[in-house]
């Protein structure tokens, strides 16, 4: 199992209960056409799922993808994350892929191969939630054959989703991908 900085592991963007989220090999979207989603792009204010603070920016590149900055100010420092992801949207809700990099852009290195899938969920009154996969359900979801993948043994194994990028957009446009994740770490209002 791979283990997440203190940093990371506060931003519950990429981290839960300090082990890593489960993965794709092949980002969700591939078969569907994987983009930015304009929508997302800015600045964006709201409360982790701790009721603390914190903002998220998104800055469109010039290849499809964005910058993501997560910032949870906190007495003293606060902390920054960053990562570079792509989108897709399935009707009412779109999928990030996300890969965690430092502030120049590298990759960092303790990361498994593939994204971290992130399910947002933008409503009618302008709320921007960003919710994680649960882990149990994944592992669930792997070991009855729903998704091809593999699932480490215990609570702290890792789980990664093996699927071929048609099958995976097949499953992750269903509903039954969409319950696979946990109650959103984020809820969130643009800032104007």
């Amino acid at each position: 199992m791979i283990r997440i900085s203190k940093a990371l592991a506060l931003v519950a963007v990429l981290a839960l209960a300090a082990c890593y989220p489960p993965v794709t090999l092949h980002p969700i979207g591939t078969t569907a056409g994987v983009q930015q989603d304009p929508v997302l792009s800015g600045t964006w204010k709201g409360t982790d799922a701790q009721g603390k603070p914190g903002y998220v920016h998104f800055l469109a590149r010039d290849n499809g993808a964005a910058t993501m900055v997560v910032l949870l100010p906190a007495q003293g420092s606060g902390d920054v994350v960053i990562a570079v992801v792509t989108s897709v949207r399935f009707g009412h809700f779109g999928y990030l892929n996300a890969r965690l990099t430092e502030a120049n852009g590298e990759e960092l290195k303790d990361q498994p191969p593939g994204t971290v899938p992130v399910l947002y969920r933008l409503d009618a009154k302008g709320t921007l939630t960003l919710a994680l996969m649960d882990e149990t359900a994944t592992k669930a979801a792997i070991a009855a054959g729903r998704i091809k993948g593999t699932a480490e043994k215990g609570e702290t194994g890792d789980a990664v989703i093996t699927a071929d990028p048609k099958a995976l957009d097949a499953f992750f446009a269903s509903p039954a991908a969409a319950a696979l994740f946990a109650a959103p770490f984020f809820t969130l209002h643009k800032v104007d």
